[in-house]
């Protein structure tokens, strides 16, 4: 068991090693030559030939991942990508489409592509993604003749579409085209077959159950979770029970026993474990075949061979040959968040269910009879510690992928998992009973349906819970990494020192508990005092993409946001990130203009931040404008119109007052003791007379308007003004040269900073002095 878990940690770090470091596959194996080599000499020491065996592994890793992603030859169709020319090629649908709002994706492996300034064709090979804005029906099998750009598939500021694609092996994609149907049918037989019981099971589903448990129970049962509403999908994920809906260990394990108590009565033991088998090998085919599918299907299989062969089936090592075989197969699937999380749940359940289950059972001993204790732990066990500890392996990989930590998973989980059995069973049973006999599929959803029913209902009450998850920001790979090293010195390390005899009297599992709670309360003991009030104002411009989002703190902890900039996605996340751990609110949601740049990125936050009242600029608004507005009055927010001279009382002489008016927006200025903080358009002329005649009226900082293009700050008003410090909302390239040589000929004795050079800036004050931080040194 150690030497094949050995095993799989050398090669899955060469796979993540062969990522970074850019050499060839024949690099590789040079080195793994060298390895074998040194290990062959040092053959005698045992500590040293087996850390050059472990290398050896390693750079085959890395070379069976740099061979997977080889350079395109012209055999390969990515090899014709970004020509700049529309292309005609000939090939099949491999996967079920994939239908969106507006249009439907179609993967197809490409058979034969035309040349049109060769007007010849050529046979190639590879798979590509087409998006077509039609809903004419294709379907797995069909041969087509596919019209369109051939590109690279885009890579955007919130992810790698490029990278989510090359999971699947597709290297380019065709985003607008013209499909045309040649031939149906066409497809592997069986898998032929397999793709017309899926949908005709989907569309039983479908006439069995109302929505939205019919859509729960496609993505239960078949894979299908493309018609999950939305609202319902966010409850799941909110409550981090999103793994309910996917496909996973937990839904193949049922299959398993099901299938092993049925096909055993029914065909003896031999038999009906190769019957099981074959069940969970075309079941897998039928979803789809995902790496947490197979994952699961792997490790059901190799349980199902020992107990074929009458041996003890050893999880871990199972794992471990998991990811060999999988990784082997399909480099890439490392990379895959689903496989991920899958191989991570599993780990936590082969290190720590059957120790946290012993630990509670010895607890419940010391209190009941052991027959008692016993029955009562393995209920416990099931649905709420192995719940616990699956948790603590993917807890970092949750927080770093989504970005969200859920509050309430470890009691929504406990309270849905008994009935998922019933959904899978009696959903199933139904889905059958109905593609023979709709009459009698009705009749058995009838009792089904109550317990979809049940699951949604639970996992919408507790994502309706104040704190139910809060948005973390960005997460760091080196804090993923520090977790699982700490994670397995705790898990490793105190059992070694333990049987040493360096930790007299403290075990394993009290001595991970124990420096685990002083960790968790160190750090939020840690964070709780960051968050207090130090009586300063704090100000910090947010870098979100180019539009103006300035997040207040004010000296008696009143939290403040003018504009929201363009990205919600943005927004959301650093809110979450300064933010109190605690707190999920602002008091004011001030807005200088009606801009999307001003508004866009507020779209939405209403889901997840609860907002005192809104000062509305009261100028005719863009779409946006008028959306996030109907957000607001939806979630029942104060709106008060904004008015010249108006000021908002932040606490310990903090004041925010509207100076001016335009139609470019509003002028804000925020006021403690001596210093100012200004932003918007200097609309009214007297903004620069009174600067002048008492230089405690100018501002100490201006947040320049519309990025610093001069439209709506005048070269004039900004030497009148003339501030300390002039901050510019840039979005990183800064494709609009901003911001204009009029701006910065006027602020020559200025400083200025910008949030494309310098990321988010913040400014400190007590009144009389200031001090600036920022995210980096200019570029």
């Amino acid at each position: 068991m150690q030497t094949l878990v050995g095993i799989g940690a050398a090669w899955l770090a060469g796979l993540a090693l062969g990522r970074q470091l850019q050499l060839t596959w024949v690099d590789w194996l040079v080195l793994a030559v060298a390895g074998c080599a040194a290990a062959f000499a040092f053959r005698r020491l045992v500590t040293f030939r087996s850390i050059f065996l472990g290398l050896v592994l390693a750079a085959l890793g890395a070379a069976r991942l740099q061979a997977a992603i080889l350079a395109p030859t012209p055999a390969d169709i990515d090899f014709y990508r970004d020509g700049g020319e529309p292309l005609t090629l000939t090939g099949l649908i491999v996967r079920d489409p994939e239908p969106g709002d507006f249009t439907t994706s179609l993967t197809i492996r490409a058979e034969q592509l035309l040349l049109p300034k060769r007007h010849d064709t050529l046979s190639v090979d590879g798979t590509i993604l087409v998006r077509i804005w039609t809903d004419e029906p294709f379907a797995y099998g069909d041969r087509v003749e596919a019209t369109g750009l051939l590109e690279t598939p885009p890579v955007f500021d919130e992810f790698s579409y490029r990278e989510v694609l090359e999971l699947h092996g597709i290297r380019a994609w065709m985003a607008q085209a013209q499909v045309t149907r040649l031939a149906a049918r066409q497809g592997n037989p069986f898998l032929q077959v397999l793709h017309s019981i899926r949908h005709r099971a989907h569309r039983t589903l479908l006439l069995l159950f109302p929505e939205p448990e019919a859509s729960l129970l496609s993505g239960i049962l078949l894979g299908l979770e493309g018609g999950i509403p939305p609202d319902v999908e966010r409850a799941f994920n909110t409550t981090s029970t999103s793994h309910i809906i996917a496909i996973s260990g937990f839904n193949i394990t049922i299959l398993a026993s099901a299938a092993l108590a049925g096909f055993g009565r029914a065909l003896g033991k031999r038999r009906g474990l190769v019957a099981a088998a074959l069940t969970i090998g075309a079941y897998t085919l039928l979803v789809g075949a995902a790496p947490s599918v197979v994952r699961a299907a792997f490790m059901a299989g190799t349980g199902l061979l020992a107990l074929r062969l009458g041996r003890t089936n050893d999880a871990l090592a199972s794992l471990a040959a998991t990811a060999i075989l999988m990784t082997l197969l399909q480099p890439l699937a490392l990379w895959d968040v689903g496989f991920q999380l899958s191989f991570a749940a599993t780990l936590g359940l082969v290190l720590y269910a059957d120790r946290l289950q012993s630990w509670v059972e010895a607890r419940l001993g010391a209190w009941t009879s052991p027959a008692v204790s016993s029955h009562l732990s393995h209920p416990l066990s099931e649905f709420a510690l192995f719940t616990l500890a699956a948790q603590v392996t993917t807890l970092p990989l949750t927080a770093y992928h989504f970005q969200r930590l859920s509050l309430v998973g470890l009691l929504a989980n406990p309270v849905i998992l008994p009935a998922q059995p019933a959904v899978m069973i009696l959903g199933g049973l139904a889905t059958l009973a109905g593609m023979v006999w709709l009459p009698a599929g009705r009749l058995i959803a009838t009792v089904a349906w109550i317990f979809p029913a049940y699951t949604i209902r639970m996992v919408e009450f507790f994502a309706a819970w104040p704190l139910a998850s809060i948005p973390l920001g960005r997460f760091s790979l080196l804090l993923v990494a520090a977790y699982y090293a700490g994670l397995a010195g705790l898990t490793f390390g105190l059992p070694a020192l333990a049987r040493r005899g360096r930790l007299p009297g403290l075990g394993a599992l009290p001595a991970g508990v124990a420096l685990s709670t002083l960790a968790v309360i160190a750090a939020l003991a840690w964070r709780q005092v960051a968050d207090l009030p130090d009586g300063r104002l704090h100000l910090t411009v947010l870098d979100i993409g180019g539009g103006d989002a300035v997040l207040v703190h004010s000296p008696m902890d009143r939290w403040l946001l003018i504009d929201g900039g363009p990205s919600p996605t943005a927004l959301v996340e650093d809110l979450g990130r300064r933010l109190p751990l605690l707190r999920r609110g602002l008091d004011w949601v001030v807005l200088s203009g009606a801009g999307d740049d001003q508004v866009g990125g507020l779209i939405g936050t209403t889901q997840h931040f609860t907002i005192g009242a809104v000062l509305d600029p009261g100028t005719s608004g863009q779409s946006a404008y008028r959306r996030w507005m109907e957000e607001a009055l939806e979630a029942g927010i104060r709106v008060i119109p904004a008015e010249v001279g108006q000021t908002l009382d932040l606490g310990g002489g903090a004041i925010l007052r509207v100076v001016g008016a335009s139609d470019h927006g509003l002028t804000l200025q925020l006021q403690y003791g001596a210093f100012r903080f200004r932003m918007g358009a200097a609309s009214d002329a007297t903004l620069g007379e009174s600067a002048a005649a008492d230089p405690q009226a100018a501002a100490t900082a201006w947040l320049l308007a519309d990025s610093g293009s001069g439209f709506a700050n005048s070269a004039e008003e900004l030497a009148a003004q003339s501030p300390m410090l002039a901050l510019i909302s840039v979005e990183a390239g800064n494709r609009r040269g901003l911001p204009s040589p009029a701006v910065l000929e006027a602020l020559s004795t200025t400083t200025i900073l910008r949030t494309d050079q310098h990321g988010w800036i913040e400014l400190v004050t007590d009144g009389e002095r200031m001090w600036v931080w920022r995210e980096r040194a200019s570029e």
